[in-house]
């Protein structure tokens, strides 16, 4: 699906919200993830100005309702171990991941593959699997 603008990036969200918890997203830089993260925080009720990269944190809990991962920096399964996220992952109903690795191995429930692409400036490919 082809993606113009945030806007339409939001509608795109709002057909997913209602019906997935779990969502592992696959994108480049500036493919509008933090746009799509705060979209679902706002459909848990979750002020959306609390909302920001994990990447060194690699992990933020918005509210105790919305687990955000980032895995980019993750290289190994122990890591994942060392740092809590095994278990926080399992205390958690709606999860989002960013550049998820070893997937198979967290024990995820039914979690929606999205691949955010940039095309250009205004356009983005999205894939769902």
């Amino acid at each position: 699906m082809l993606i113009h603008s945030p806007e339409e990036m939001f509608e795109y969200w709002k057909s997913l919200s209602s019906n997935n918890k779990v969502l592992l997203l696959k994108w480049e830089l500036w493919a509008w993830k933090t746009t799509l993260i705060k979209w679902f925080a706002e459909w848990l009720w979750i002020d959306s100005a609390k909302v920001q990269s994990p990447t060194y944190a690699y992990v933020n809990i918005y509210d105790n309702k919305l687990l955000h991962i980032d895995m980019y920096r993750l290289s190994s399964f122990d890591e994942f171990i060392e740092k809590g996220i095994l278990n926080q992952i399992s205390e958690f109903d709606n999860i989002v991941i960013e550049w998820p690795k070893r997937e198979d191995q967290l024990d995820l429930e039914d979690p929606l593959i999205i691949e955010i692409e940039k095309i250009s400036a205004k356009d983005r490919e999205v894939v769902e699997k």
